[in-house]
């Protein structure tokens, strides 16, 4: 019985220690797989970390600058110039600078588009010289510094006489030229103030006023400026009746499927008394259609 308990109490022991190894041998590889790799690294050096993320982050500022700050690529060197200058400068340096950069960048847009348009707001035509450049940058520069003799409320007042000088011509050109267009022997004129002449008269079905519609055309003005074409762009156009002005409205519910007109539409059935970008105000549209398909 006593050897008995004594080889009972022997194994038990064996069992223990053997459980205890074995705990130990998966703690330690338990352990070991879950020891990041990187605490075996080094760590950087401070400059070496610094000098390599920013050439690291580099072509991306470089991507930045040429898509959303416009800077040409040749010039990248003076980017380069502005950031090493940056901590010596101070908050006044950096604001002057910035502001004449800003200047630089309202100078590119006034030459490019802001004189463009008052041309054809003032004048009829984007590329004119009407409106002086270096004139117009003086009076900005006054009155950015405060030196101008009129407030800008006052210079406005003057500057919009020749605006509505010439919408008033351009309302009474377009007249004139409706006026005498009627005149001709095959253009017809509708009760709307609506004109159009047939080219070609075709024989299929008639458009409804909602109908969808593939048509070719181009559009121009009573001076022969195209302002578009689904010629030039080689592919005809569809469209719902009911989105469009209302001289194609009337004009294209005129025509038999195959038909060819040629539509002359007067302002308050085109863009009305202002026009849009492309087309002044109270202007005439002279279009050429074909209605290729009643959809």
């Amino acid at each position: 019985m006593q050897l008995r308990s004594l080889l009972i109490i022997a194994l038990a022991g064996a069992t223990v220690c053997a459980t205890a190894s074995s705990r130990k041998k998966k703690t330690e590889t338990d352990a070991a797989l879950l020891t990041p790799a990187f605490e075996k690294l080094q760590p950087l050096a401070a400059d070496t970390f610094s000098y390599t993320m920013g050439v690291a982050q580099s072509a991306s500022l470089k991507t930045y600058l040429e898509q959303r700050e416009n800077v040409d690529s040749n010039f990248m060197s003076f980017v380069a110039q502005a950031l090493m200058d940056a901590p010596s400068l101070t908050d006044a340096q950096i604001k002057e600078k910035q502001a004449y950069a800003a200047g630089l960048k309202i100078a590119k847009m006034n030459s490019e588009q802001v004189i463009p348009q008052l041309n054809m707001a003032a004048a009829g035509k984007s590329d004119t010289t009407y409106t002086d450049l270096s004139l117009y940058t003086k009076g900005l520069a006054d009155g950015l510094k405060g030196t101008s003799l009129l407030s800008a409320d006052s210079a406005m007042k003057v500057a919009e006489r020749q605006f509505e000088y010439y919408k008033q011509e351009l309302k009474e050109r377009n007249q004139a030229f409706l006026v005498e267009n009627a005149k001709q022997s095959d253009v017809k004129t509708t009760a709307s103030g609506l004109q159009y002449r047939v080219i070609t008269q075709g024989t299929g079905a008639m458009p409804a006023d909602t109908a969808d519609v593939e048509v070719q055309y181009e559009g121009k003005l009573i001076d022969g400026t195209v302002f578009d074409s689904s010629y030039k762009r080689k592919k005809p156009a569809s469209f719902n009746l009911s989105k469009v002005i209302k001289g194609w409205q009337e004009g294209l519910q005129l025509m038999p499927e195959g038909s060819v007109y040629e539509l002359y539409i007067p302002y308050e059935l085109g863009y009305g008394e202002r026009g849009t970008q492309n087309i002044p105000a109270f202007s005439t549209l002279i279009f050429k259609v074909e209605l290729l398909k009643v959809k």
